[in-house]
């Protein structure tokens, strides 16, 4: 009888100790996708940002250049 405890408590812990290192690689796996996901947001947010960035910038642009025109037109005139 002894014998037969003995034998259910080894293969009741040979079958836990593998199941928490499933559990731990798991909870890595699902930690990366985390921050995986966190990386592409801010990809993406940085993107939008540099798009509105450079549309202002070619906004400012086209409005020195037509004040610069009208100097050098007042200047000729």
């Amino acid at each position: 009888m002894a014998f037969l405890k003995k034998s259910l408590f080894l293969i009741l812990f040979l079958g836990l100790v593998p199941l928490s290192f499933c559990e731990n690689d798991k909870r890595e796996g699902e930690n990366e996708e985390e921050q995986d996901d966190d990386q592409s947001e801010e990809k993406r947010a940085l993107g939008t940002l540099l798009k509105g960035v450079g549309s202002a910038v070619a906004t400012v642009g086209k409005m020195v250049a037509d004040q610069f025109g009208k100097l050098l037109q007042a200047g000729q005139g």
